[in-house]
Order: C-alpha cells, then sequence, then structure tokens
C-alpha cells in the first residue's frame, strides 16, 4: 500500500558494511513525529527513523539545510505480524 504523508526530515544517516558477516547498505531518514496526547502524558514530537532506499541515497542530502518539510511517499509493508512504513521517495514543501 502507498500513501503520501506531511513530514519534517529533520536528519539523515547512511550505513553500508557487513555486521557478523552479514552486508547491509542502507539509508535511514530521521522524521519528527508527533507524540500520542490522547492520554495525556506527552506532548510535542520525537523521531522516528524510516528506510530510504541504499546508502547511495544519503548524497541528495550532502548540502540540504535540515529541518526539510516534505511530502513523504510512503509504502506500508507487512510480515503478517508486524508493519512497517518504507520512504519511497520525497517532495520539499516550499514554505511561504
Amino acid at each position: 500500500m502507498n500513501i503520501t504523508l506531511p513530514g519534517q526530515i529533520v536528519g539523515v544517516k547512511k550505513f553500508s558494511g557487513q555486521i557478523e558477516g552479514k552486508n547491509f547498505d542502507y539509508c535511514r531518514l530521521i522524521v519528527a513525529t508527533p507524540l500520542d496526547s490522547s492520554q495525556g502524558n506527552a506532548l510535542g514530537s520525537s523521531t522516528t527513523e524510516y528506510d530510504y532506499g541504499q546508502s547511495s541515497n544519503f548524497e541528495q542530502f550532502r548540502n540540504a539545510q535540515f529541518p526539510i518539510d516534505a511530502m513523504l511517499n510512503v509504502e506500508i509493508v507487512t510480515t503478517g505480524k508486524t508493519q512497517k512504513m518504507k520512504v519511497t521517495g520525497f517532495q520539499p514543501v516550499k514554505k511561504g
């Protein structure tokens, strides 16, 4: 399932290498996410990491100024037990 969501990208990180003989190559967006205030014990926002393809995607942020307000293209996938959201693309939102 694909959806588009507004989000504020506050950071990005990458990793490409091996850990205990297993290969990893990823880019992750760090997105500000509102806290659930419905219980009355949380206000404001935290951050959530979303997979954003391979480490090569990091380069498009090399000269970026954070935070980046954007519309995030998100794919929702499941293992049958858990659900995960992966960012497949984004469009910066022009301010003003």
